[in-house]
């Protein structure tokens, strides 16, 4: 028997690699696309649904709106058309009236009440409960400072100041105040109406102003507080006018919780800051260069906000930014908004003084920051801005409101009058805004 067997083969197959077509392989690349874009598709689809749940699991509720601070229409600048019609019959109702209540009336001289002690008392606690709503809406704010000294002792530095609540979108409570207090401090606390004490966050400030934004977590405060403060009733300080009687409160007079009376004494000085100016109310009270706060009026709104670096002698007289001016500086800052900026100081040439001194109507340029937009892009001192991309420019106010209509980074152009050997020439100049 034969036992040398030899191999046997069962099979005799060989694998060979398949060829690729091209029309193989732009489908199955048609296919990988597909296949992405519906994925990409769904996953798209199923985010959008979970975000918002996810929002509402983490923080109990939907992302929260931004504050909104309507702002006052200046009557100065657009002015409301006169009806004739409607003046013409408003003027004959009201002589008509005027002539009918003269004839109600005895032609012997009215007599008049005279004011005594009680009446006197009297009329200041009404005014006092002017203030009770406005009060409620400020607040303490106390700057917090660690140092050392050199024998290893530690201690604690405390700067306070009056703030003003000023917004509530349902989550956090925005408090506007100096930021000359809360500036590199390690720790910032608010005081309340009812003597609360809370932690708050620094948001942003206004370098031109110096006011700041500080945030509140609404859900840290007691029920007690939250039912009794109140959001300030901003009032319109446009309708502020010379000799009304007005209340400052806050801490005015060098401490808080407490209230001044007197009178306004001027509507119509300004202060000028970079790109943009302000009103300034003054009063006859006398106060604290420290002091800060509130004015008041006699419908419990607040028209000003103090700021005693603008008062202008050595009396320190109560001086307040005019509040309409700076609702939308206050909601920009309570939103954490970008701060536009091209680095001037300008004032307004109106029609008299173009005509008295041959200067054009604009904005003439009285300072530029260093190494600001402006000093960039070759603007000078001296130069009159007339135009502002399309918008024609006939004082700071429109300057602002234009500049504010625009992104930090955005290329615009300027147009702007120098005067040369042969007068006012018309200069273009291309700027970048930047960002305050």
């Amino acid at each position: 028997m034969d036992h040398d067997q030899k191999p046997f083969d069962f099979l005799k197959e060989s694998i060979k690699k398949k060829k690729w077509n091209k029309k193989d392989i732009l489908a199955r690349i048609a296919l990988i696309l597909g296949a992405g874009i519906l994925f990409g598709a769904a996953a798209a689809l199923i985010f959008a649904w979970v975000e918002p749940n996810a929002q509402t699991a983490i923080h109990g509720k939907m992302r929260p709106p931004k504050v909104d601070i309507p702002n006052d229409e200046d009557p100065s600048v657009a002015p409301q058309p006169e009806d004739s019609s409607s003046a013409s019959n408003s003027s004959s109702v009201s002589s008509s009236s005027a002539s009918s209540t003269s004839e109600s009336q005895p032609t012997e001289e009215a007599k008049t009440d005279e004011i005594g002690l009680v009446e006197y008392k009297r009329l200041y606690k009404e005014m006092l409960d002017v203030a009770e709503k406005p009060k409620r809406a400020i607040v303490t704010v106390i700057g917090i400072t660690n140092w050392m000294d050199y024998f290893n002792q530690n201690y604690e530095n405390r700067q306070q100041i009056s703030g003003l609540l000023v917004a509530d979108n349902g989550q956090d409570l925005f408090i506007l105040t100096e930021y000359r207090v809360v500036e590199n401090v390690e720790r910032i606390q608010v005081t309340f109406w009812d003597g609360s004490v809370i932690d708050a966050t620094y948001l942003k400030h206004d370098p031109n102003t110096g006011l700041s934004i500080l945030k509140v977590p609404r859900s840290e405060l007691k029920q007690q507080t939250r039912e009794g403060m109140e959001i300030s009733p901003l009032g319109n300080s446009y309708g502020v006018s010379q000799g009304e009687p007005i209340l400052a409160v806050g801490n005015p007079i060098g401490y808080s919780d407490s209230v001044a009376y007197g009178i306004i004494t001027s509507v119509t000085n300004k202060i000028s800051t970079i790109d943009t100016e302000y009103n300034l109310l003054t009063t006859d009270i006398m106060g604290s260069k420290e002091g800060s706060g509130v004015l008041v009026n006699l419908d419990g709104e607040i028209v000003g906000i103090i700021a005693q670096s603008y008062s202008s002698d050595d009396k320190n007289i109560i001086t307040a930014l005019a509040v309409s001016q700076i609702k939308p500086l206050i909601e920009k800052l309570s939103n954490n908004e970008q701060l536009n900026y091209i680095g001037i100081k300008g004032q307004d040439v109106t029609k008299e003084i173009a005509d008295k001194i041959g200067i054009p109507k604009g904005v003439l340029v009285t300072t530029i920051q260093p190494d600001s937009p402006a000093m960039q892009s070759g603007i000078k001192e001296q130069d009159v801005i007339v135009k502002f991309n399309d918008d024609k420019i006939t004082s700071l106010k429109q300057y602002h409101d234009s500049m504010d209509k625009c992104k930090p980074g955005q290329k615009v152009a300027i147009t702007a009058m120098r005067r040369g050997a042969e007068g006012y020439g018309e200069l273009p100049f291309e700027v970048t805004v930047g960002e305050n």
